[in-house]
């Protein structure tokens, strides 16, 4: 049977691009998709490029026979030389006007069963021309049959056997009757009777049996050759809907891997890529170019290999830093979670593995900066109970010390009383930070009211002031008494003030200066600015535009949280206001607080 090329039978062309897509080293499922079904104007489009390839074929194969078989081998008489070149002309002609109509798309069901019928009738021309009924040739048009069989419909291809029935029996009967003249095929075999050569195309017997037996073979090729395409198409739709059907799953697996951004990649069992997903593309230069990442997802201990081994199912972490911990303080850090699983054939054995990969860096990172946040609270949370054990015993100390200066003065000598006296002084300075530090740690309460933004401020440098002598820094305070009262949460403008100071005197190592200003600007009259600025070593602008990150510091070890402005941040956006920070490199930092001033 003549087969059309692989590339006209859709359910080919889906296995070959399957197979060329599963192939590719690390192909994206994302990408486009192959065509699942040929159009039936396409298919049509390309059967008329077969049939003119074909024909070129037949060109070339018909005008080198009838060359030899004219003035080659001198089997045919040389009166048939010209028609059967004229012919083979004819039929270049026709495929060449073919070849122009199709390159400008005018390819058609139609226009290929035109070609079935002239071609049909250029072989009639052709075998009269060589030989007749008596051409073994004649067979040829079993092969136009079968063509049409694939290429057209059961009707139509009925229709083709019809025609070439007709054909041949309107040639074999013309010959047989004399109406056209029978050229000798010298191949077959003749006899003479009383002088004269005999011919079988002049047996009205044979001619009938022949013309009926050619019409029965080609009407029975027809059936059957129907019959199988019909059986084709068939298994050929129903391939093209599972095909479909898969796609559509596939799809929906893709937007669904990328709606979780989860990356896919699956290997097989030697261990090789087969199918991944634009996630893991992304991903992948990452992977190959660091060390322990390309380690965890393909070396000798991957969990790729640990579930071929054992065939389980597996969820592994994998980091780019020995120690995943520092996730809190090294923002370069990345962590992968693979899931990896087997997949089975019917035998249970392990064919494919599949891995799904998810970025959990995020997911790790605040998880350490809860259990950092949640130390800090524990830290903060005894600090007030220290402040509230402190409170009691110093009240106590001042107390007595105060009575014994007010009874027995006058039994003292002056060194002792001032002895008394800067305990007194020093008791009411720690009496005072106790306070500050239960207030500090006191719950706010989510309450805003009329603050006097004086207050706040003294009470938090009451807290820095010892700090401030000892590294040798001078607080400079302009606070106007008329200065507007603001509408904030009171305990929570203390702890951003007392954030902000103690940022400035971390800035200032060698000691400087440490002023705080609050004014009222003409422009915006119901705001209040506080200014906190600084003498220290400032900050380059990459460091200024990640102050407000949580758990962002330059501060060594053990030195900072990287919590301070984080807090102060948030608590300033919940009290109604907005923070500016400008700092220049050892010229130190201006920090413009802009708080709603309370309205009357």
């Amino acid at each position: 049977m003549l087969c059309c090329p692989k590339r006209y039978w859709p359910s080919l062309r889906i296995i070959h691009d399957m197979s060329a897509q599963t192939t590719q080293n690390a192909s994206s499922v994302t990408g486009s998709l192959p065509e699942i079904r040929l159009k039936v104007d396409q298919r049509e489009i390309d059967y008329l490029w077969w049939f003119i390839t074909l024909r070129w074929i037949a060109v070339g194969a018909a005008a080198m026979l009838s060359i030899i078989a004219v003035y080659g081998l001198e089997i045919l008489p040389p009166e048939s030389g010209l028609p059967m070149i004229t012919v083979v002309a004819c039929l270049a002609a026709l495929n060449t006007l073919y070849t122009v109509l199709h390159r400008k798309g005018w390819g058609t069901a139609t226009m290929t069963a035109f070609q079935a019928y002239a071609d049909l009738a250029l072989l009639t021309v052709l075998i009269h021309y060589s030989g007749g009924v008596e051409n073994p040739l004649v067979l040829l048009m079993i092969f136009h049959v079968i063509i049409a069989g694939i290429t057209l419909s059961r009707r139509q291809c009925f229709a083709v056997a019809g025609v070439a029935t007709s054909l041949f029996a309107i040639l074999a009967w013309s010959e047989a009757t004399g109406f056209i003249e029978h050229y000798t095929l010298q191949l077959v075999p003749h006899y003479e009777e009383q002088g004269h050569v005999e011919h079988a195309a002049y047996d009205p017997l044979y001619v009938a049996s022949f013309a009926g037996l050619q019409g029965a073979i080609l009407f029975l090729t027809a059936f059957f050759v129907t019959t199988l395409s019909d059986r084709l198409r068939l298994k050929e739709h129903q391939l093209e809907v599972l095909a479909e059907r898969a796609f559509t799953q596939r799809q929906l697996l893709e937007r669904s891997l990328e709606t979780t951004g989860r990356a896919l990649y699956v290997c097989d069992s030697d261990l090789r890529p087969i199918l991944t997903n634009s996630r893991w593309e992304s991903w992948s230069e990452l992977i190959q170019t660091d060390e322990r990442l390309r380690e965890g997802f393909f070396g000798e201990n991957s969990p790729c290999r640990q579930t071929l081994e054992s065939g389980r199912i597996r969820v592994t972490e994998i980091a780019s830093t020995p120690d995943a911990s520092v996730l809190a303080t090294e923002s370069t850090t990345i962590t992968f979670q693979a899931t990896t699983a087997p997949l089975l054939d019917r035998d249970g054995e392990i064919t494919h593995i599949v891995q799904l990969v998810h970025d959990i860096t995020d997911r790790k990172r605040a998880q350490a900066q809860l259990m950092r946040a949640g130390q800090l609270a524990a830290v903060g949370e005894l600090a007030g109970q220290v402040a509230h054990e402190v409170n009691n015993p110093i009240a106590i100390i001042n107390a007595k010390a105060r009575l014994l200066v007010s009874d027995y003065r006058e039994g003292m000598d002056d060194r002792t009383a001032q002895e008394l006296e800067k305990i007194i002084r020093l008791s009411d300075r720690v009496a005072d930070i106790a306070k500050g530090l239960l207030s500090f740690s006191r719950p706010s309460g989510a309450t805003r009211g009329r603050v006097d933004i004086d207050g706040p401020i003294r009470r938090a440098l009451a807290l820095v002031e010892q700090k401030a002598e000892s590294d040798g820094i001078e607080i400079v305070e302009d606070i106007p008494d008329a200065i507007l009262p603001v509408f904030v949460n009171e305990n929570e403008i203390e702890q951003i003030f007392l954030n902000l100071f103690l940022n400035g005197m971390d800035a200032m190592p060698d000691g400087g200066r440490l002023t705080v200003s609050a004014m009222v600007r003409r422009d915006r009259p119901s705001d209040v600015h506080i200014v906190v600025s600084d003498t220290g070593t400032g900050m380059t602008e990459d460091v200024r535009a990640r102050i407000f990150e949580p758990f962002f510091t330059t501060k060594p070890e053990g030195k900072g949280t990287g919590l301070g402005l984080s807090i102060c941040h948030g608590l300033i956006q919940n009290n109604g206001g907005v923070i500016d920070v400008e700092s220049t490199m050892g010229e130190g930092t201006r920090i413009t607080i802009v708080l709603p001033a309370h309205k009357s």
